[in-house]
Order: C-alpha cells, then structure tokens, then sequence
C-alpha cells in the first residue's frame, strides 16, 4: 500500500543504507548454491573450487567466535567490534567481501585486512588457511578508480565484484539501484532529471 509522506514510494527506493542492499544479495545467495564458485569466477579470484562455501552476514568475526570458546576479543588482542559485511567460509579458505554503495574505499583499508589475514589464520591456528578479500562496489566505481588513477585505494583486494554483476544474475530491481547510487546526487531520486554532477541535462 502507498504511504503518502513516502510519496508512493517503499522505503527500499530511500534508503542509502549499504547494510540494506547486502542483506538482499544474502537473501538471494544463500538459496543458491552456485554462488560461492561463482563468485570466485565473477571477482577474479584464484581459488580452488569448493564442494561446499557457507555465507555469512554481517560477520562480528572475534568477538562472536571467540565468545562462544568463553573466551574475550579484547584480551587476546583482537578488534572486538571488526565486523565484515559478508564472508565466505569453506573448509580451506575465507573470503572477505567488503561492500559499498554510496561511498568510496579507504587506503586505511589496505592495513586492515592485511591485519586481518594473519588474525583470521591465528584464531583459527591454521597458518596455511587461504584469506582474501573481494571489494563489492558500483561498476562506475571500479570505471573511475582506473580512469582517475585512484586504483592503489584497491590494491588490499584479491578480487572485485559489481553489484551490477549480482544485478544480472538474480534479476534484481534494488541490486541496480545500489549499482546505481554511488555519486547519486542530493535530490536526483525524487529528481531524476538531476545528473551525477549536480545538474540538469
């Protein structure tokens, strides 16, 4: 039913929330079972198929693994609130992907997750486990880091994934518009006459 100081609109075409639009793909993904070796092809990433991945949401990684062996993030060193946005998790390998939607990768990032590949394979005490990380970002995101010579923002990634990539292959509607939004201006949604930079056509 429309709400009227929605102006007709569901809340999903307001929000700007990257948490949103994860919690979709997770809800698409986990009932498919391609998904993790497809994601591997997709992102380029140079691992071995898995027979089985499991993916998790919204992965408080320390402080909940650690927590339930009745053991503290914060004593043993780790971040206790480090959580990552969705992770792949097979018998040999853990997959970090990272998303954005309206924003933009951080150098500061390419410290942390070389930080985390060796937290990750202490916690688990299996210094060969296989960690990489997939940055999940608007395909003009990815046209303009290599155009504006900002692509060492992305050197922590193993791999890349658009979420037009996700668009094409769940069909989606709200998997576009986060493809869409990055740079999105004030107003162009209820105006959309407004382009990336601010004005009209």
């Amino acid at each position: 039913m429309p709400v009227s100081y929605l102006r007709g609109h569901p809340w999903t075409k307001w929000s700007r929330e990257e948490r949103l639009f994860c919690a979709i793909l997770w809800e698409h993904a986990r009932k498919d079972p391609e998904f993790g070796n497809w994601l591997l092809h997709a992102s380029g990433l140079k691992l071995t198929p898995a027979v089985e991945w499991e993916l998790g949401f919204e992965v408080c990684f320390y402080r909940d693994h650690l927590w339930h062996l009745g053991r503290s993030a914060h004593a043993e060193g780790y971040l206790k609130k480090r959580t990552f946005d969705l992770c792949l998790f097979s018998e040999n390998s853990v997959v970090i992907i990272e998303a954005k939607v309206c924003e933009a990768f951080k150098p500061k990032q390419n410290l942390d997750f070389a930080k985390d590949r060796d937290s990750i394979r202490r916690l688990f005490q299996r210094p060969n486990l296989q960690v990489d990380t997939v940055a999940l970002a608007s395909s003009r995101y990815f046209r303009n880091a290599e155009r504006h010579g900002r692509a060492a923002t992305l050197q922590c990634f193993d791999g890349r994934l658009s979420w037009l990539q996700l668009a094409e292959r769940y069909r989606d509607p709200l998997l576009v518009q986060a493809d869409k939004m990055y740079k999105q201006r004030k107003g162009a949604f209820l105006n959309p006459s407004i382009s990336a930079h601010g004005q009209k056509p």
